[in-house]
């Protein structure tokens, strides 16, 4: 089973360092296979806007963008506007679009556990220079998704973090499930959170849905 932390803290106030954590649910609740973070995996990819989107010539499926990424990225050239241009073969890019975009020199993320990783770097493409890519959701490793880019439908100002929006910066318990037969109560997100809250002399958070009357499923209709 696999534990999120960053799940855990919406119900149970986290204070200690993941190692004390891991520790503390080895003694007292059950076995901790392995510890995993997979924010490394994101720490580059941002939110950005596509603010101009135009069809490279010669090419029948290249596209031509310039993206607004806040100013955040330090290594990248830009246009007189402050926004980076960007080749993209999806064939659903569009301007106005907020898009995940990984910058020259970060990995991509569906090779980062690979034995060679891929870096990206700034790249001519058909006469034009392209400054890393812009994702879709099986490059980013969250889909099998590999027909367009991921397209963001949120309110997110650009330059954001994409592993903080989506709460990617986050440790992963891998549970021993053996060791937590006797305790169907855990083998869910409540029920776990429920129980480091009481190992640790914590609050239990209860959230709002828990409280309201599901006396009438529908099982009479």
């Amino acid at each position: 089973m696999i534990i999120s932390t960053n799940w855990l803290k919406k119900f149970v106030d986290i204070d200690t360092k993941i190692e004390d954590l891991e520790i503390l649910i080895g003694a007292r609740l059950v076995e901790v296979e392995s510890v995993d973070y997979i924010g490394d995996k994101y720490k580059d990819v941002l939110i950005v806007k596509v603010i101009s989107c135009e069809n490279v010539e010669g090419s029948d499926h290249l596209h031509l963008t310039k993206i607004d990424d806040g100013g955040k990225c330090q290594v990248v050239e830009r246009d007189e506007n402050g926004f980076v241009q960007v080749v993209c073969g999806a064939p659903n890019i569009a301007a106005g679009q907020l898009v995940a975009w990984l910058p020259p020199e970060s990995i991509v993320p569906e090779t980062y556990n690979d034995s060679e990783p891929f870096k990206l770097g700034v790249r001519n493409l058909r006469g034009k220079v392209s400054n890393g890519m812009i994702a879709s959701g099986k490059e980013l490793a969250i889909s099998d998704d590999h027909e367009g880019i991921l397209v963001i439908n949120e309110n997110v100002a650009a330059g954001t973090s994409f592993a903080e929006h989506f709460e990617l910066d986050d440790y992963l318990l891998n549970i021993e499930n053996k060791s937590l037969t006797h305790r169907p109560d855990c083998f869910g997100i409540i029920g776990f959170a429920r129980e480091i809250a009481a190992i640790s002399g914590k609050q239990f958070m209860t959230p709002d849905w828990l409280f309201k009357d599901t006396s009438d499923l529908g099982l009479n209709d």
